[in-house]
C-alpha cells in the first residue's frame, strides 16, 4: 500500500525539521524510531486539497481505502496485505487516545470525526501491540484534534447535490480553555432513482466540543463531549455488464431495479482524562471514556463501551519508561425483527504494559511487553483468552542524514463479537484469536531536498480471521504469511515545485487451510500515488494527485478460481487554493477588525478523468464507488 502527499514548496528546509512520533507514548523523532512510521501535520492536510478523512488517506497514505458495499461514509482499510475485506480488524485506530475500534463487525467510522478539527496523523506499520494490544496486527493510527481559539467556517457546493460546512472555534481564559468543532456533509446522491423514487444519497452531521483546566504549568484536567449522526442509502451490487454500461445503475445483479437499503447511526462519546507531573522525571495520566452508539437498518444494534487508560511515564536522561492498566468493556444488544429475538453478547479486555526506550545519542533501543485478558459472554457461553505481546527494536544513526531501524513485533487479534454470529443472527461458536508476527528492517535519509523511507517487512500469521461465504461463517485460516516493499520520497525540484511517489509491493499468501499457495482476496500487489504540489505565487497553490492500486481477486475468491477479478484502482485529484488576507488588527475588504482576517478559495475536481471503479465480491456481484467526476466551489473564513 502506497502513500503521497505534497509538501509546501517554499518550505523546503522543513524537510530538515524534526518529525515527532508517539505511537509507543514516548516522543521520538521519527528518523530516529525502531519501527516504521508516517506522519502528517495539519498543514499538510489542508496543503492536500481533499474534503474528507477518507479521501486524504486514500490518496495520501499508505492505507488502501474502499467503501463498504459502496457505503462511502463506512469503509474499509488496509495496512500491509491484511485484505480490504477484513484488513481494518487488523488496525486500532484511535482519537486523542480513544479507541475506535468496537465491538461490533462494522470498520472504524472514520466519517464521525469533524475533518477540519484534525491535527495530526500518525501511522505505524508492523508495530503497536504493545502500547495499543487487540487488533494491532498490522499496525495502528493516532489521530489527534487540535485545541484552538481561533475560530474558521468553511463551506463548499458541487454537483450531485454535494455541500459541505465546518467550523472550529475556541477559547481560552485564565488556567481555562475551550475549542469546539463541527460539520456537515450532504449529497443528494450518485446513482439512479431506485423503484421508490429514492437516490443513494447520505448526510452526516458531527459536533465535538472540548473543556481543559490547567491547575498547574505541568498538570492538566479535561472534558470532551462529541456526537454524529450518520443517515445514508447503500446502493445495490451490479453485474459486470450493468456495471460497464452504466455504474449508477438502481439494478441490483440480474434481479432489475431495486430500492436501496436506509441505515442510521447515532453516536455518543464522553472522555474525561487528566495528567499531573508528580516531579520532573514522572508523569501520571489517566483517560476514561463512554460511548453509546445506536444502528438501525434491518434491525436494532444497540453498543456500550466503557475504557479506561492508565499509566505512568518515567524519564531520566536517555532513558524513558512508560508502563500501564488498559480496560476495555464492550456490550451489543441487537434486537431482530423479522425474529422478534434480541441477544446480548459482551466482550471485555485487560491489558498490562511496559513499554521502555534507551537513547545513546547515535542507538536508539526499544523494548516493551503485553499482558493481554479477553473475555466473551453469550447467553450461557463464555471464553476466555489470555495473549502477551512484545516489541523489540534498534535504530543506528549513521549521520544527520542516515539512520536505519529493525524491530520484531508479536501481536494478536480477538474477534468482535458480531462475528461470532452468522449472517442469518445464529450463533456461530467462538473463533481462534489471530496472532502475528512481524519483522521490519528499515531506513531514514533525509537532506534540504529530499526526504525518503524504504522498508522491508515479512509477516507470519496463524489463525487469520476470514468470512468463509459458502457457510455464511466467520471461521480462520490456519496459516498465512505476507510479505513487501515500501518506498515513501519527497523531493523538491525548485523552490515552488515539489513531487512525491510512494510505491509498495505487497504478497499475502494462504500457506495452509482453507487453500494452500493461493493468494488472499482483496490484496493489490502493486500500489501507487504521486503528487505535484506547484506554487506559481505566494497566494496560490495547485494541487494534482493520482492513485493506483492494481487489480486484485474479488472478495471471496479464496481458491483463485473466479473468473473475474477486481480491476485496478485509479483516481486523479485536481485543487487550486487562492489565499487573500491582511495584516493583524485588520479585517478584510475593508470589514471591521474583529472581521475575517484571511479567506481561502478553493477549486476542486475528483476522479478527474471519471475512471469507474468498483468492489467485487464475486463474479456479477459488483458495488461500485468512484465512478463520477465530482467538483466543488468552496471558501474558508478564518477571524
Amino acid at each position: 500500500m502506497v502513500a503521497v502527499i505534497s509538501i509546501p514548496t517554499a518550505e523546503a528546509k522543513d524537510l530538515l525539521d524534526p518529525i515527532i512520533v508517539t505511537a509507543t507514548k514516548i516522543k521520538t523523532k521519527d528518523t530516529k524510531a525502531t519501527y516504521a512510521s508516517e506522519v502528517y501535520s495539519r498543514e499538510e492536510i489542508e496543503r492536500s486539497g481533499t474534503k474528507s478523512l477518507y479521501d486524504f488517506l486514500n490518496q495520501n497514505t499508505s492505507m488502501a481505502i474502499m467503501p463498504s458495499a459502496g457505503n462511502s461514509f463506512s469503509q474499509k482499510i488496509d495496512i500491509r496485505g491484511y485484505g480490504l475485506t477484513d484488513g481494518y480488524k487488523n488496525i486500532v485506530i484511535s482519537v486523542n487516545g480513544r479507541r475506535l475500534n468496537n465491538i461490533d463487525s462494522v470498520p472504524q467510522q472514520l466519517s464521525t470525526i469533524p475533518f477540519d478539527s484534525i491535527d495530526r496523523i500518525e501511522i505505524t506499520k508492523g508495530s503497536g501491540s504493545v502500547v495499543y494490544g487487540d487488533g494491532a496486527t498490522a499496525g495502528s493510527i493516532q489521530i489527534y484534534t487540535r485545541d484552538t481559539t481561533e475560530t474558521s467556517i468553511k463551506g463548499s457546493m458541487g454537483n450531485y447535490g454535494i455541500s459541505i460546512g465546518s467550523f472550529t472555534t475556541g477559547l481560552s481564559k485564565g488556567k481555562f480553555m475551550l475549542s469546539a468543532s463541527g460539520d456537515r456533509y450532504h449529497q443528494d446522491g450518485f446513482r439512479d432513482k431506485d423503484p421508490n423514487g429514492h437516490r443513494d444519497s447520505g448526510s452526516v452531521r458531527n459536533y465535538s466540543a472540548k473543556l481543559r483546566y490547567f491547575p498547574t504549568e505541568s498538570s492538566e484536567v479535561f472534558v470532551e463531549k462529541d456526537h454524529s449522526n450518520i443517515n445514508t442509502r447503500y446502493p445495490n451490487a451490479l453485474t459486470k455488464e450493468t456495471f460497464e454500461q452504466n455504474p449508477g445503475s438502481s439494478f441490483k445483479t440480474a434481479v432489475g431495479p431495486t430500492r436501496y437499503s436506509f441505515e442510521t447511526s447515532n453516536t455518543n462519546n464522553l472522555t474525561l482524562g487528566g495528567t499531573l507531573e508528580l516531579t520532573s522525571n514522572l508523569e501520571v495520566n489517566l483517560v476514561y471514556t463512554h460511548q453509546d452508539k445506536v444502528v438501525v437498518n434491518d434491525t436494532e444494534k444497540k453498543y456500550h463501551n466503557n475504557a479506561v487508560d492508565s499509566s505512568v511515564k518515567y524519564q531520566n536522561g536517555p532513558l524513558k519508561v512508560i508502563t500501564g492498566i488498559q480496560t476495555w468493556d464492550g456490550i451489543r444488544n441487537a434486537d431482530t425483527w423479522d425474529k422478534g429475538s434480541t441477544d446480548t453478547a459482551k466482550k471485555s479486555n485487560m491489558g498490562f504494559f511496559v513499554q521502555s526506550s534507551y537513547d545513546t545519542g547515535s542507538t536508539v533501543f526499544s523494548l516493551g511487553a503485553r499482558g493481554e485478558w479477553v473475555d466473551y459472554t453469550w447467553q450461557t457461553d463464555d471464553s476466555k483468552h489470555d495473549f502477551l505481546a512484545y516489541d523489540l527494536g534498534i535504530n543506528k544513526s549513521f549521520n544527520d542524514h542516515l539512520s536505519m531501524f529493525s524491530n520484531l513485533n508479536y501481536a494478536f487479534l480477538a474477534p468482535d463479537v458480531d462475528r461470532l454470529f452468522d449472517s442469518a443472527g445464529t450463533f456461530n461458536g467462538f473463533i481462534d484469536p489471530a496472532m502475528s508476527t512481524t519483522l521490519n528492517i528499515g531506513a531514514n535519509h533525509v537532506t534540504s531536498k529530499n526526504r525518503a523511507k524504504l522498508t522491508l517487512y515479512g509477516i507470519k500469521l496463524k489463525h487469520e480471521l476470514f468470512y468463509n461465504s459458502v457457510t455464511w461463517k466467520n471461521t480462520n485460516i490456519d496459516r498465512s504469511y505476507k510479505y513487501g516493499l515500501e518506498l515513501q520520497d519527497k523531493y523538491f525540484l525548485s523552490n515552488n515545485l515539489s513531487a512525491s511517489i510512494n510505491y509498495a509491493y505487497t504478497q499475502a499468501i494462504i500457506d495452509f487451510e482453507p487453500t494452500t499457495g493461493d493468494e488472499l482476496p482483496q490484496v493489490s500487489k502493486h500500489n501507487v500515488t504521486f503528487g505535484l504540489d506547484y506554487a506559481p505565487t505566494s497566494k496560490s497553490r495547485v494541487v494534482l494527485g493520482h492513485a493506483y492500486r492494481s487489480e486484485m481477486l474479488s472478495e471471496e475468491d479464496f481458491g483463485n478460481n473466479k473468473s473475474q477479478k477486481n480491476k485496478a484502482y485509479n483516481s486523479t485529484n485536481l485543487s487550486y487554493t487562492y489565499t487573500h488576507k491582511v495584516d493583524a488588527g485588520k479585517g478584510l475588504w475593508g470589514w471591521r477588525a474583529g472581521g475575517p482576517r484571511q479567506v481561502d478559495f478553493s477549486i476542486k475536481v475528483e476522479n478527474l478523468f471519471e475512471q469507474s471503479n468498483g468492489s467485487w465480491l464475486r463474479d456479477d456481484v459488483i458495488y461500485p464507488n468512484q465512478f463520477t467526476r465530482n467538483w466543488s466551489l468552496g471558501a474558508e473564513f478564518k477571524f
